[in-house]
């Protein structure tokens, strides 16, 4: 057994076999160049392209994106200040009211307070009025009993003790 193995043959290829395979490649590059190269190149400058608008629309977003939070940030520190403005005016109206409240509520117990006071005074008077008219008719009746038991001093006194003590059972 002995093995015959050309290694010279295996090492250097056929020259027309060589010569076959590369005016192949050389079709299949002159195919591919032809008709395969200028779409891809289009291809790829078109998604290129697409990407970079891409890009600037992302850029032009972020820039917006940036001014409408910054208008934003400003809308809001305004609708703060308004806020505490309004919140101070709020406590200012409530002070104002409060006092004004406190105020006709004063006024309107002064008020209360002198109907009552000339109320009193009033009804002081009646009672003075009704017991001056009680005492001259007390009198008036301990003058006619003296008059009709007409006695003496020490008669006269004790008949008006007694008329008293009568007027007060």
């Amino acid at each position: 057994m002995q093995l015959d193995i050309d290694i010279a043959g295996k090492l250097f290829p056929n020259l027309l076999t060589m010569i076959v395979q590369l005016a192949a490649t050389g079709v299949l590059f002159y195919g591919f160049k032809r008709l395969l190269w200028k779409p891809t190149l289009a291809y790829l400058k078109k998604r290129s392209d697409y990407a970079e608008t891409q890009l600037r629309e992302a850029e032009s977003a972020s820039v917006m994106a940036t001014q409408h939070e910054q208008t934003a940030q400003l809308l809001l520190h305004e609708a703060t200040k308004e806020a505490q403005l309004l919140v101070e005016r709020g406590k200012e109206e409530g002070k104002r009211v409060k006092e004004k409240i406190v105020t006709d509520g004063k006024a309107e117990a002064d008020l209360k307070l002198q109907t009552a006071l000339r109320e009193m005074a009033y009804q002081k008077q009646q009672m003075q009025d009704s017991i001056q008219s009680e005492i001259i008719n007390v009198a008036m009746l301990a003058a006619q009993k003296l008059i009709e038991d007409k006695v003496d001093e020490k008669e006269d006194r004790q008949q008006v003790q007694r008329f008293i003590q009568d007027i007060r059972s």
